[in-house]
């Protein structure tokens, strides 16, 4: 999975108007998706919900990421159920839910 900066995302998402996180977003549930199995949207899918629900495809993501990024954290021995907070921050504060997935995913 590709590592990025946290920061970075988070100030293009910002300069872009949101754009870029919809290009993360696209990428990041790819790269989810073909790394741990997990995934029960498409990548797709969770775009044009972000697209035209706004935060509720933010939520969706929020929900699909962390069952992800449970199953690898599973592979390495770490338990975690963050689904919860993921589907509150997609919904209220997305940015947030950028920088934590980010963050999750440069861990692994």
């Amino acid at each position: 999975m590709t590592k990025r900066s946290v920061a970075t995302v988070i100030i293009l998402t910002l300069v872009t108007c949101g754009i870029y996180g919809w290009y993360w977003m696209y990428t990041t549930s790819n790269e989810l998706q073909k790394e741990s199995g997990q995934s029960q949207l498409s990548p797709m899918a969770i775009l044009l919900l972000s697209i035209f629900l706004g935060t509720v495809g933010y939520a969706l993501f929020g929900y699909d990421s962390a069952k992800c990024i449970d199953s690898l954290n599973a592979r390495r021995g770490i338990t975690s159920d963050n689904n919860v907070l993921y589907i509150i921050l997609g919904l209220f504060i997305p940015i947030v839910l950028i920088g934590i997935v980010q963050n999750e995913i440069n861990k692994a």
